[in-house]
């Protein structure tokens, strides 16, 4: 059975132009070498027609309906994009309309749990290796206010990884939830292809390693075996150490050894480069659940550190009617940072230097 790809990443204004200008193809030259150009005509949006450029309209979309007369800020997160997709041996087995209801049926779930007209584009490119989807769901909760926060949290994101491969079982597609990681950060576009990049040339190195080795295993078998005493030899006059063999019979036996040599070389190779591919798999599901339980560990001291200053800030609020300052409660995470111009050092009072060195969590 093979596993489940969805990752997503959280995308602000400045983003989704140069996004756009990637997903929908509108530019011939790619960074991305995987990408065939000849091939491009075979994508598709599943929501086509909603977003013709990527930042213009998904603005105007935000706001004709979000709530609230407040400008959006330009930091704020727009979109999340979700990419949805599986390994190259699952999309071998489907036909193109069982691929498109693949990446249909994974864009119904998401309609259903965060709204049809919140999913902005959902294009499906065929142009790579791999067939995978770029689905842009703006953050709108029931209220229609924009907060990717409370849309995508950590609850809604492992329903996600939990929810959705049964949901696609459910449709008769084979695939399982990769590995349960609630804590786990996932990987950015350009992460996740150098990863499979890597994996790429590991797999292409270990291909033409067993190639090599089949290759010498099959001269070696064609080799008849044959008797020893059918090579007819005399010892020499002047050295009882050394023989004399016909020409075609020492051919023969130096053509056997060589392709022995090559055989058990090859054979040796394979071995040492299985073995160092084990340990680096090894090593990286190592490193993985380190940073799993640093990145929990960090989760529950900033969860605690948060606790402790929004009880300060509330004893200050109840006792001398004077909370913590704005860029305090910032810093610790308990309010959306204010856009500000910069002032100028020189004009900056002495209050306002130690309030900006306040304590930073």
């Amino acid at each position: 059975m093979s596993y489940l790809v969805a990752n997503m990443q959280k995308l602000k204004a400045d983003n989704l132009v140069g996004l756009g200008n990637h997903d929908q193809r509108r530019t011939q030259h790619h960074k991305n070498p995987d990408i065939d150009v000849d091939r491009s005509a075979l994508n598709y949006d599943l929501v086509a027609g909603r977003t013709g450029h990527f930042k213009t309209d998904i603005e105007a979309y935000i706001n004709e309906h979000k709530t609230g007369q407040r400008a959006v800020r330009k930091d704020a997160v727009w979109v999340n994009e979700w990419i949805i997709s599986s390994d190259s041996k699952f999309f071998a087995g489907l036909t193109a309309a069982d691929t498109r209801k693949y990446f249909e049926t994974a864009k119904a779930y998401f309609a259903e749990k965060f709204g049809e007209e919140n999913i902005r584009y959902a294009i499906v490119h065929l142009d790579e290796s791999t067939p995978h989807m770029h689905m842009g769901i703006v953050p709108f909760d029931d209220e229609y206010k924009l907060s990717a926060k409370r849309v995508f949290n950590r609850t809604a994101l492992q329903n996600v990884q939990d929810q959705l491969p049964v949901y696609l079982q459910q449709h008769g597609f084979d695939v399982e939830r990769g590995i349960q990681e609630s804590q786990h950060k996932s990987l950015t576009v350009p992460e996740y292809k150098a990863m499979r990049e890597d994996l790429k040339k590991a797999t292409l190195q270990k291909r033409e390693i067993q190639a090599e080795f089949e290759d010498a295993r099959k001269r070696l078998a064609e080799l008849q075996p044959r008797d020893q005493q059918e090579i007819e030899s005399k010892p020499t006059f002047l050295s009882k150490d050394k023989v004399v063999v016909k020409k075609n019979d020492l051919h023969d036996l130096e053509t056997r050894a060589a392709v022995s040599d090559i055989y058990n070389q090859q054979q040796s190779r394979l071995e040492i480069d299985n073995q160092s591919l084990q340990n680096q798999l090894i090593e990286a599901r190592g490193s993985q659940y380190e940073l799993k339980k640093q990145n929990e560990q960090l989760q529950k001291l900033v969860g605690t550190l948060q606790v402790i200053v929004r009880g300060v800030d509330r004893f200050l609020q109840r006792k001398l009617g004077v909370g913590l300052p704005d860029k305090w409660l910032e810093r610790a995470g308990l309010k959306e940072p204010a856009k500000k111009a910069p002032e100028r050092p020189q004009k900056r009072s002495k209050e306002q230097h130690d309030e900006l060195n306040g304590p930073s969590i």
